[in-house]
């Protein structure tokens, strides 16, 4: 038995954690789902305790599930929440009614976990866990523990082989299909969308959000098979009203408290549209005053989050090309002053070239910084690349000399940067009247 969670963290280090992994063989031995329904089976399958959706894409999905618990939870459903990756710390991959999983709760439910993974309660798997799959049993596990009333669950790569695919919700979701882990999924947009399409199950309704008809078509051509019925979700639905509000259709206006810019209102349309739907199989509609609470405790860590600072700071987590034009969009949107200072890092594996081009678009000033040493990409590449810029390689002190500029600050390019940087972001935003230390300049 783990003893501390200091334990558990050192077992889950031991685990093989393809997030970390830069090239690894994408198929049936090596992500299969057989391990995952062998250790969910000896747990007695928990997933199987409560009504689910699972959410798939390249784009959006994260926010999409969060959106979703929070329109749950103002209808007043308890509400698991399974999202991947993280920002800060782990637990916040597991968040029941809208908090992480604590660390006490998560050490109990990987103790429940180890007689299985020994072979005490029959054969055991016929290989260990993997980081994700121990995390997905615990969230699952977890959800059934504290009785939630739903489950949402991100999948975190593809679809068709995540450990997440032993679910059988009450509806999926793919919220967007792009360019993305190609090494894994394939190069092609119809590719990728087949590996996504692999969370659809008979008969389940799905709900698409938009996307280039190759993908689209890939999606349709399962769901056909399989007799999923699939609602198109309109991102015209959400659109901009006045500064801060959001026009909803058949809604009027409404505050928009953390859905800023046209990427996070067409990932509140998908959610709405899929919430209505759970609503419906019920005999119910969405009441006006549900969406508007929903809204009002709903929080996006790290998607074009903003702080109150001097000067101010927006930690976001872009790392496509479409998820950088759109946080470009967003802050010409929201009117977040210029000259601005960009901090960025990028993981390894991305398609740099037109991601590098949109930067300059962004902001007036770069800071090459090193997220993670392992998953980045060298900043002096970066900045040589570009032919621009500042490299700072402590995320630290790039931040502290970013903010002595004394111009709005922007934070993106990894869930890493943006883990390692926003929890200083928001101590300085709740320190009253806390600045930078700003001596001497770096070169």
């Amino acid at each position: 038995m783990l003893s501390t969670y200091q334990e558990f963290e050192e077992f889950l280090s031991r685990c093989t954690n393809y997030e970390r992994v830069q090239a690894f063989k994408y198929d049936k031995q090596t992500l299969g789902l057989e391990r995952m329904r062998s250790l969910a089976g000896r747990l007695g399958d928990p997933q199987e305790a409560y009504p689910s959706v699972h959410v798939a894409g390249t784009k959006g999905k994260g926010s999409t599930s969060l959106i979703l618990e929070a329109l749950l939870r103002a209808d007043g459903h308890s509400v698991g929440t399974y999202l991947s990756p993280h920002v800060e710390h782990i637990r916040e991959r597991i968040r029941v009614d809208g908090a992480s999983i604590e660390e006490g709760d998560l050490l109990a439910e990987v103790n429940r976990m180890l007689p299985c993974l020994e072979g005490r309660h029959g054969v055991r798997p016929p290989e260990p866990p993997s980081f994700f799959e121990l995390m997905t049993a615990a969230a699952m596990s977890a959800f059934r523990t504290r009785r939630v009333d739903w489950a949402v669950f991100e999948v975190g790569l593809g679809g068709r082989l995540d450990a997440t695919n032993i679910l059988r919700p009450r509806c999926a979701v793919i919220t967007s299909i792009g360019l993305e882990h190609t090494q894994q999924l394939g190069n092609t947009l119809g590719a990728i969308a087949r590996e996504k399409a692999g969370i659809i199950k008979e008969g389940t309704p799905l709900f698409l959000g938009p996307m280039a008809p190759e993908a689209e078509s890939e999606i349709l051509v399962v769901a056909r098979d399989l007799a999923a019925p699939v609602t198109r979700v309109d991102p015209g639905a959400v659109r901009a009203g006045a500064p801060g509000w959001l026009r909803i259709r058949d809604r009027g206006t409404l505050p928009a408290g953390a859905v800023r810019g046209p990427a996070l209102r067409t990932d509140l349309a998908i959610a709405l549209v899929t919430f209505e739907h759970l609503l419906r199989t019920e005999g119910r509609a969405v009441e006006t005053g549900v969406l508007e609470q929903a809204l009002a405790i709903l929080r996006l860590p790290a998607r074009v989050e903003m702080f109150d600072t001097t000067p101010p700071v927006v930690v976001d987590a872009a790392h496509t090309l479409d998820s950088v034009r759109a946080l470009r969009a967003t802050l010409d949107e929201v009117r977040l002053p210029r000259p601005r200072v960009l901090i960025f890092s990028l993981s390894i594996g991305k398609d740099r070239d037109p991601i590098l081009r949109e930067l300059p678009s962004i902001a007036e000033e770069i800071v090459w910084t090193l997220a993670d040493p392992v998953r980045s990409m060298p900043p002096e590449e970066l900045r040589d690349q570009l032919g621009t810029g500042t490299v700072i390689p402590s995320p630290e002190e790039a931040l502290e000399a970013a903010m002595c500029r004394g111009h709005p600050v922007v934070v993106t390019g990894s869930f890493y940067l943006a883990g390692v940087l926003r929890p200083l972001v928001r101590l300085a935003a709740e320190t009253p009247h806390s600045t930078a230390r700003c001596g001497t300049e770096r070169a």
